[in-house]
C-alpha cells in the first residue's frame, strides 16, 4: 500500500528532485501554453468549422470552467490515491482531449475536447504541486515552487507566440498536436522519477460537497468570464453570481455538519493562509488584468501583429523567473511575509509603469520586467506558505484550493480591468462626436477608419488611438492599485522573519483523540527515528529506545489525550526548521 513521505530533510531528499521539478513544470506550462495557443487559432477554427461566436465562447470557456469546476474534488482525490497517479492520470486526459480537438470536424467535438482538458488540468495542477512538497526540502521548496510558478508565466506569454508560428505554418488543429510531445515527456519520464504519496488516513468520498463546490466554483468563474463579456448586470453573470452564491453557502452549511469535510475550516481562521491566498489572488488579477489590456494595446495602439505582440510581452515571464532565483534570498533576509509584500509592492510599481507609458515600446519593456520580477519575488512564498500550513499528505486538497484563487484571480483581473477599460473608453468617445460604430471598440472604430479613408478616415482613427490609449492607463493603474493593497495585506498577515506557526494536524478519525498539533521539525525528527526502527525491526535487531521512537511517531489515534508538544517558528523557505532551544 502507497503510503504518505514525510517532508525531507536537506540530507534525505531525493537526489533527482531537480529532474522531477523538471517533468512537474513541463507539465504545467503544457496546460497552460493551451489557452494562448487556443486564442490565436479562434479566426482560423470559425470559417473552417462554420461556428458563430456564441459557440466559439463554449469552446474557449469550456476548459477555464471545467478546470474550476473540478479542482477542490481532483485535490481531494489526489489526497486519497496518489499523488503521482492523479498527475498521470491527468496528463492523460488532457492527452486524449487534445486528441480530439486535433480531429474534430464540428464545433461540438471541439467543446468536449476542451472540456476534457480542462479535467485532466484539473489533476494535474494539485498533483504536481502535492509532489513537490513531498520530494522538496523546506529550505529549497520556495525556488523549486517559485520555478514551478514561474513555468506558468511562461506559458501565458509564450502562448500567442507558439501559436501564432504553428497557425501561420500549419492548420488549427496543430495547437492541439503540439500538446502531445509534452503529454509523452511528462508520461515516461514522471513515471519513471515521481515518487507516489498520499494520505495514510484519507476522508471519505464526499459527493454532495463535491457537487456543491462544484456548482459554487463554476458559478464563480462563469460569472466573472460573462461579466467581462457583457457587463456585470448582464443575464449571464448575475445568473452565474447566484448560482454561487447559493451553492457556496450550501457547500460550507454541509462541509461543516461533515465527519470528514473536503476544507479544512480551521485553516480560514488562521492569518497565513488568508494573508498568503488573497495576495495570489490579487497577484493573477493584476496580471492577468495588466496582459489583458496589454496585448490590446500593443496590436491596435502600436500596430503590432499577434505574433510580434506574443514576443512583446515575452519579457515579463522571463523576469518572472529571474525573481524566482532571487526569491530564497530575498525571503532569507526579510522572511516569506517581507518577500510577498516586496514582490508585490514591485510588481504595482510594474503595471503603474506601463499605465504611465506613452507612445514607443521601451517604456513598456521596463514595465514589465519590473513587474515580473517583483511577482516572481511573491509568487513562490505564497503558494508556500499555503502549503506549509497542512501535513504533507494534505497537499493534494491544500494545493487545489491554492490553484482555485489562482484562477478566480485570472478571471476576475480580466473581467474587472477590462469592465474599466471598457467604461473608461466609451466615456473617452462620447464627447468626439464621431459615429456611434466608433465609441464601442478600439476595433470598430478602426475598422470604420478603413472605410471612410482618406484624412476623415485618419482622424477616427487617431482620436479612438487616443482615447483607448487614456482608458487603457486608467485600467492599468486600478490594478496596480489592487497589487499594491495585497502587498499591505501580505506585510500584516503573513509572518516575517520569525516564521510561521505549526501545521494544522491531521484530523482523527471519529471516536478516538484529536491529535495534538506538533511542529514540523519534530514531526521530521519521529518520521526519521520510525524508519530507523522499522529498518532495526526487518533485522531483527529492534531496540526498546527504537521501539519507543516508533509508537511516537504512529498517528495520534489512541483513546487517551497527547501532551501537546511547544511548538516551534518555522520560517519558510529559509532553510532547515530551527532545532535550537
Amino acid at each position: 500500500m502507497t503510503e504518505d513521505r514525510p517532508t525531507p530533510s536537506a540530507e534525505s531528499a531525493d537526489p533527482r528532485r531537480w529532474w522531477i521539478l523538471a517533468v512537474l513544470s513541463l507539465a504545467l506550462f503544457a496546460i497552460v501554453l493551451n489557452n494562448g495557443l487556443l486564442n490565436v487559432a479562434i479566426p482560423a477554427m470559425m470559417r473552417d468549422l462554420d461556428a458563430d461566436i456564441g459557440r466559439m465562447q463554449f469552446i474557449v470557456d469550456g476548459y477555464a470552467l471545467a478546470l474550476a469546476g473540478a479542482l477542490l474534488t481532483a485535490g481531494t482525490l489526489s489526497d486519497r490515491y496518489g499523488h503521482k497517479r492523479a498527475t498521470l492520470a491527468g496528463t492523460v486526459v488532457f492527452g486524449v482531449g487534445s486528441v480530439v480537438g486535433m480531429s474534430a470536424d464540428a464545433s461540438g467535438q471541439l467543446v468536449a475536447a476542451r472540456v476534457l482538458m480542462g479535467l485532466g488540468a484539473a489533476f494535474i495542477m494539485p498533483g504536481t504541486l502535492a509532489v513537490l512538497v513531498h520530494v522538496f526540502p523546506p529550505d529549497e521548496r520556495a525556488r523549486a515552487i517559485g520555478i514551478w510558478s514561474g513555468s506558468s508565466a511562461l506559458g501565458v506569454a509564450a502562448g500567442p507566440v507558439v501559436g501564432g508560428a504553428l497557425v501561420g505554418h500549419f492548420w488549427w488543429g496543430s495547437i492541439f498536436l503540439v500538446n502531445l510531445v509534452p503529454v509523452a515527456v511528462v508520461l515516461v519520464a514522471g513515471g519513471l522519477l515521481l515518487p507516489e504519496s498520499r494520505d495514510r488516513s484519507p476522508r471519505r468520498p464526499d459527493p454532495v460537497g463535491a457537487l456543491l463546490g462544484t456548482a459554487a466554483m463554476v458559478g464563480l468563474v462563469y460569472g466573472a468570464i460573462q461579466a467581462a463579456k457583457h457587463g456585470w448586470t448582464a443575464p449571464g453573470p448575475v445568473a452565474g453570481f447566484a448560482v454561487a452564491a447559493v451553492g457556496g453557502v450550501c457547500f460550507v452549511l454541509w462541509e461543516r455538519g461533515h465527519s470528514h469535510p473536503m476544507v479544512d475550516f480551521a485553516l480560514l481562521r488562521r492569518a497565513p493562509f488568508i494573508g498568503a491566498s488573497v495576495s495570489i489572488l490579487l497577484l493573477m488579477f493584476g496580471l492577468a488584468g495588466t496582459l489583458f489590456v496589454l496585448t490590446q494595446r500593443l496590436q491596435f495602439g502600436l500596430g503590432y501583429g499577434a505574433l510580434k505582440a506574443g514576443l512583446a510581452v515575452m519579457p515579463v515571464a522571463i523576469a518572472v523567473l529571474v525573481g524566482t532565483l532571487l526569491c530564497p534570498a530575498v525571503v532569507r533576509r526579510v522572511g516569506p511575509g517581507g518577500s510577498v509584500a516586496t514582490g508585490l509592492a514591485v510588481g504595482a510599481a510594474g503595471i503603474l509603469v506601463l499605465g504611465r507609458a506613452g507612445e514607443g515600446y521601451p517604456p513598456v519593456l521596463g514595465g514589465l520586467v519590473l513587474a515580473g520580477v517583483g511577482f516572481g519575488l511573491a509568487m513562490g512564498p505564497t503558494t508556500d506558505v499555503v502549503m506549509s500550513l497542512v501535513p504533507p499528505e494534505r497537499s493534494g486538497a491544500t494545493g487545489s484550493l491554492d490553484m482555485t484563487m489562482q484562477e478566480f484571480g485570472n478571471a476576475l483581473g480580466v473581467a474587472v480591468v477590462g469592465s474599466v477599460l471598457a467604461a473608461g473608453y466609451h466615456r473617452e468617445m462620447s464627447g468626439t462626436g464621431l459615429p456611434a460604430p466608433a465609441a464601442r471598440t478600439l476595433e470598430s472604430a478602426l475598422e470604420l477608419a478603413d472605410r471612410t479613408g482618406g484624412a476623415a478616415g485618419q482622424t477616427i482613427a487617431a482620436t479612438a488611438r487616443s482615447g483607448f490609449g487614456q482608458a487603457a492607463g486608467t485600467g492599468l493603474v486600478m490594478a496596480s492599485a489592487v497589487v499594491a493593497a495585497g502587498a499591505v495585506l501580505a506585510a500584516v498577515l503573513i509572518p516575517g522573519r520569525k516564521g510561521l506557526p505549526a501545521a494544522t494536524p491531521t484530523t482523527a478519525a471519529p471516536g478516538s483523540a484529536a491529535p495534538e498539533a506538533v511542529p514540523v521539525s519534530e514531526t521530521e525528527a519521529k518520521a526519521e527515528a520510525k524508519a530507523k526502527t522499522e529498518t532495526e525491526a526487518e533485522a531483527g535487531t529492534e531496540t526498546e529506545a527504537g521501539t519507543e521512537a516508533k509508537v511516537s511517531a504512529e498517528p495520534a489515534v489512541s483513546a487517551g489525550p497527547v501532551e501537546p508538544a511547544a511548538p516551534k517558528q518555522v520560517p519558510v523557505g529559509t532553510g532547515p526548521p530551527d532545532t535550537g532551544a
